[in-house]
């Protein structure tokens, strides 16, 4: 297995284990929730900031993930074209999306270094831990991007396996 190959296999899984935990988290968090409020009639103050704030991280993560399997921010499709253009077409439209993630980079490295200062009313977290979801998510859509020109396609993407479909249909007919 090559070096790309398994630095693709860590990110995928892990932000796919980060995922899982986040969602985890916030069932967690939601579920105490309602059981305070509706069995003790003493609500918590934070559970519902930390859903939200898993909720957001989560997203940030998934988009990263879609972007690393090519199912997020096509700005062209690029099936249709003959195969000859299609090599083409593919790395360079993961460049226009990797130029438009740059500067939402950018953008949001600025939004998320004037929320330092700021702080959360139930956890007491800073915003800035908050708003740095969106450059750690922009970033690793990055990554994803350059992962999914030079890695190749995810197992997942693959042509399923119609035989065993064939074979059901045929049974029926």
């Amino acid at each position: 297995m090559s070096l790309i190959n398994r630095i693709d296999r860590l990110f995928v899984h892990g932000l796919a284990a980060l995922c899982a935990v986040l969602f985890v988290v916030m069932i967690v968090a939601v579920f105490g929730q309602v059981v305070m409020r509706y069995v003790f009639s003493t609500p918590l103050s934070w559970s519902e900031e930390l859903a939200r704030y898993s909720m957001i991280w989560q997203a940030m993560f998934a988009a990263a993930l879609c972007s690393r399997a090519g199912q997020h921010l096509a700005l062209l499709s690029t099936d249709a074209l003959p195969e000859t253009i299609r090599g083409f077409a593919r790395p360079a439209s993961a460049i226009a999306i990797c130029v438009l993630l740059l500067v939402l980079l950018w953008h949001s490295y600025d939004l998320a270094s004037r929320a330092l200062r700021q702080t959360t009313p139930g956890l007491g977290l800073s915003m800035g831990w908050v708003y740095a979801s969106l450059p750690v998510g922009f970033a690793l859509m990055i990554v994803g991007q350059f992962l999914g020109i030079f890695a190749g396609p995810m197992p997942m993407q693959q042509e399923p396996d119609n035989s065993d479909l064939q074979d059901i249909l045929d049974l029926h007919s």
